[in-house]
């Protein structure tokens, strides 16, 4: 069944038609994660039951969560840009994600991180607090 994403505040839909592989079926492989490269291919999300950044000490990483779905940043559509919270836009050649969510919707809601530095794979992390799956 193909999924889109939806903002959970106002409804839009920000990527559609996306299918959704799990971690958890036997014979998915984990993507590979290659700096500056994509980590999933078009039109498919990974479903993770690890996340893709852990804590390290004291400090929290924002992108711990799991259940975490990892989906190329070229299927969002033109309703998502970046927040306008500088101290979310870290990065020395794109975003690094590593400050919590840097996309949001055209409504202003929180929607995602993406993460398009030199040093991290090209994805987009959904925030479950601000965005759904529903059946395209």
């Amino acid at each position: 069944m193909k999924m889109a994403l939806q903002c959970a505040r106002c409804e839009t839909v920000l990527a559609g038609a996306l299918t959704i592989v799990s971690g958890k079926t036997p014979g998915v492989a984990q993507p590979q994660h290659k700096e500056g490269e994509r980590l999933t291919v078009c039109g498919v999300a990974f479903e993770s039951w690890e996340p893709i950044e852990r804590a390290c000490g004291d400090a929290s990483s924002p992108l711990e969560f799991v259940l975490q779905c990892w989906s190329n940043p070229d299927d969002l559509n033109e309703s998502v840009h970046d927040t306008s919270d500088a101290r979310r836009l870290n990065g020395c050649c794109g975003l690094n994600g590593c400050d919590g969510p840097n996309q949001v919707c055209c409504c202003g809601a929180d929607v995602g991180t993406l993460r398009s530095d030199c040093w991290t794979p090209r994805v987009f992390i959904p925030d479950p607090k601000g965005t759904r799956w529903i059946a395209a």
